[in-house]
């Protein structure tokens, strides 16, 4: 069923701009995880985990065009710029993926449960994390090059474009230790070594790099704040204390090119209550709270329009909305229903189009956007 969802007009100057959100849901596998866009064909990756296999999406025509078997249970997407490939963990291996012939043509032995996946462009190299390491393998030979063992994790992996290194978190409330401090790790991209232990907040979830400073954000869900880290003295000059502390779950972390600033996710420990917070890059103070729904943990930004999307989930039924977020007042433009369980949303810059993963109703919810602007008289 297709929705077509049209806001109220907004009034600029003597202009009338209306902005249609128009849903159409896409059936692909069964509990769908991930997706992810593959430049070299343009098309939107799906992992769907209890059928085994990926669903390719087309972008121009938005209907599943292959199926690729894995026999498992696909679980994280990554694309590959050196090679063109798409990455997919899937059990206790990474598959790789022509992007010509949707086929599997390399399969990596990568540990145990391989979770994270991240490419470095510094040195072209893959970046696996499994249950307990940090895996590297080289883009043109598919093989594993490095093994570093992450005490406790790792539980997230981040690129810093500002000096080339891979981030780590480490984090031992993840497992039975939990008298270890939790701790970013940084990775040399020349040596592949770790040359750097941050100590950060209680049960860090999330990194992202602020490219209006410089620094890596991370978010703290155990502690309720955010530690902001210097990347060329790789320190903590900030901690950020986000919502009503203790009761607040900071999770996910994305940049805004539109304004500068941060946004982030926090989910009440208590009722399951949602914000988005937005963070000044200048002062590294938060700004501004917006209510987010239930449940609200990803966010992602849609440089067609400049507006942030956040996925919620309702704690009485399960059911997902999207809500739309206008960078310049950083109000709630509308809030789109999709499928059960929304797990993932990503950016098509093929077709300008948002993609939403629903996991419990094995479909992706495709959100796209129509603005009209008419000329009006101008009221005094």
């Amino acid at each position: 069923m297709i929705s077509i969802i049209t806001l109220t007009p907004a009034l600029l100057n003597t202009e009338e701009v209306w902005a249609q959100f128009t849903v159409i849901p896409i059936n692909v596998g069964e509990h769908p995880q991930n997706v992810e866009y593959n430049p070299s064909n343009g098309n939107m990756y799906v992992s769907n985990f209890y059928t085994g296999d990926i669903s390719v999406i087309d972008n121009n025509t938005n209907k599943v065009i292959h199926t690729i078997q894995v026999n498992g249970s696909p679980n994280v997407l990554e694309y590959n710029p050196s090679n063109g490939n798409m990455y997919a963990s899937n059990l206790d291996q990474i598959l790789v993926i022509d992007s010509n012939t949707n086929k599997v043509i390399h399969t990596i032995d990568a540990g145990d449960s391989p979770q994270f996946l991240k490419y470095n462009p510094n040195n072209g190299n893959m970046y696996i994390g499994n249950l307990g390491e940090v895996l590297v393998i080289d883009s043109n030979t598919n093989k594993v090059i490095h093994t570093l063992r992450i005490p406790h994790g790792p539980t997230f992996l981040e690129y810093n474009p500002n000096n080339g290194n891979m981030y780590a978190v480490s984090d031992p409330n993840s497992d039975t230790d939990t008298d270890v401090n939790s701790k970013v790790l940084v990775i040399d991209n020349a040596t592949n070594k770790l040359i750097h232990t941050i100590g950060v907040g209680k049960s860090p979830s999330f990194v992202e790099y602020n490219p209006s400073n410089g620094n890596m954000y991370v978010s703290n869900s155990g502690s309720g704040d955010i530690s902001v880290i210097d990347s060329n003295t790789n320190k903590v000059i900030h901690i950020i204390q986000v919502g009503s502390g203790s009761d607040t779950s900071p999770d996910a972390l994305k940049y805004n090119p539109s304004n500068g600033d941060m946004y982030g996710t926090s989910v009440s420990d208590s009722d399951g209550s949602g914000n988005v917070f937005v963070i000044d890059n200048s002062t590294n103070k938060v700004i501004r709270t917006i209510d987010g729904g239930d449940n609200i943990h990803n966010l992602v930004y849609n440089p067609s329009n400049g507006n942030m999307y956040g996925t919620s989930i309702s704690n009485s039924d399960g059911t997902g909305k999207v809500i739309v977020i206008d960078s310049d007042t950083d109000k709630v433009l509308q809030t789109v229903d999709v499928g059960d369980n929304p797990v993932d949303i990503k950016y098509n810059p093929s077709n300008g189009d948002i993609y939403v993963v629903n996991e419990n109703s094995d479909s992706v919810s495709l959100i796209t956007t129509t603005t009209t602007t008419t000329k009006t008289n101008s009221t005094s």
